[in-house]
């Protein structure tokens, strides 16, 4: 006889190492770098860095194009290993905006509202700092509500969950899963792109768009009122 254990309220998240991604990292950033000279910062988590319009992937480039590829084929994925395969028929709206962050900067805690999906996309990690491993590692919150609350044996609840960045790494979460940057300490630029999935309307025509096939892109800019970065 044996202890039957099932695994409740489960949270999914995805990981993706783009392979051969530096070529497309190098394209990318040049393009924000550039685009960072252009225009000021448009603040929203981000504590001490530079975020983007939220049109990233409306931009007429082939590392652009790329990444919007990987970014479609994952979500695609991530949305058949969380409703089941071919369980989804509708179309996601996809936007994204650039980051970056030099030493000092962080992104405070937060979700995406009215998002289905987010992400985030390294296109370079910066370097690593040894009096601060945890420099600018993504951090999951334990989205139950209570866990800080109860000591069990071994305290096997409420610890967050950590990603650490690198370059080519793509994470996919659940929009209203809360998540924070922790303040980075490298020398070089931290550059990434984070995006929001909804669901699309008749009315969005002016987003990048993910249908049921993968490779189903249409639209030349994209559009969300509040977007947030992780």
């Amino acid at each position: 006889m044996e202890l039957e254990v099932m695994p409740a309220f489960p949270t999914l998240i995805g990981r993706l190492q783009i392979p051969d991604a530096d070529a497309i990292n190098q394209d990318l950033q040049a393009l924000i770098i550039a685009e960072e000279a252009e225009y000021s910062s448009l603040g929203r988590s981000n504590i001490g860095g530079w975020h983007s319009r939220p049109d990233f992937l409306g931009r007429r480039d082939p590392a652009v194009s790329a990444l919007t590829a990987w970014l479609t084929w994952a979500l695609r994925r991530m949305i058949d290993a969380t409703a089941g395969s071919n369980a989804f028929k509708g179309t996601l709206s996809v936007s994204a905006w650039a980051t970056i962050c030099r030493a000092g900067a962080y992104h405070a805690p937060h979700s995406h509202p009215d998002s289905a999906w987010s992400g985030v996309y390294y296109v370079d990690s910066g370097t690593e700092s040894s009096d601060q491993p945890l420099s600018g590692a993504l951090e999951f919150l334990d989205p139950r509500a209570g866990v800080e609350a109860v000591t069990a044996p071994g305290d096997p609840y409420g610890e967050p969950f950590r990603v650490r960045p690198q370059s080519g790494l793509l994470v996919i979460f659940p929009s209203w899963l809360y998540h924070w940057v922790h303040p980075y300490a490298g020398q070089t630029p931290r550059i990434a792109v984070s995006f929001n999935a909804t669901l699309a309307s008749g009315a969005e025509v002016d987003s990048t768009r993910v249908g049921t096939n993968a490779n189903n892109l249409h639209g030349e800019s994209s559009h969300v009122d509040s977007p947030l970065s992780p």
